[in-house]
């Protein structure tokens, strides 16, 4: 009788466990959803993103060095919003230097970092500039670096981008470069929003 008791106790302690192991495993699995669905919320970030949607028009100056004149040009930026509106990807056309020239970036706030995060892409290279920033919170402007890669020297080199908006549908940027002997501007550009 005893050893039925004990059997009949065990039973119940084990069924007792694997309730409890289930509810905590079903806990963990409602937790994991909602740190992933939080993760995955489109936030402000992303809203100021669709509201960019349109064709822009890009005046641009680029400089091969610290003491060189600016190489000036003309681009026209196609802005769309992808995987629901989480990403803005800018398409940019133009001509650099006599070329053809094309390059896309693709622009995303991360919820879990609390950061901006950008890649750019271009024709002229087979690499990916990746950066990462945030908004200074005195000039709201959008500051953010990355690392890149000099093909002459095959060195990395920081590279930096502080852009904002100057008033509705025209943002300015300028791109600075630090090879280890002081930083230096390297490109600047107006884009001015289309009327639709």
């Amino acid at each position: 009788m005893k050893n039925a008791l004990a059997g009949i106790a065990l039973v119940a302690l084990t069924m007792t466990a694997l309730a409890a192991h289930h509810e905590a495993e079903e806990n963990n699995e409602a937790e994991m959803m909602a740190v992933m669905m939080a993760a995955a919320k489109i936030n402000e970030p992303h809203k100021q993103f669709a509201e960019a949607v349109g064709t822009w028009d890009a005046v641009m100056a680029f400089y091969m060095g610290p003491d060189a004149e600016p190489l000036k040009t003309t681009m026209v930026v196609e802005r769309s919003v992808e995987l629901g509106g989480r990403v803005m990807v800018d398409h940019w056309r133009g001509d650099m230097m006599g070329a053809p020239f094309e390059g896309i970036s693709r622009t995303g706030y991360d919820n879990v970092k609390q950061q901006y995060w950008s890649t750019w892409t271009d024709n002229m290279s087979t690499s990916v500039l990746m950066m990462r920033g945030e908004i200074d919170s005195e000039t709201g402007a959008l500051v953010m670096t990355g690392e890149a890669f000099n093909p002459m020297t095959k060195q990395p080199y920081i590279s930096r981008s502080v852009g904002k908006t100057v008033s509705p549908g025209v943002e300015e940027m300028q791109m600075y470069e630090d090879h280890g002997d002081g930083e230096y501007l390297s490109m600047s550009f107006t884009i001015t929003k289309r009327e639709p």
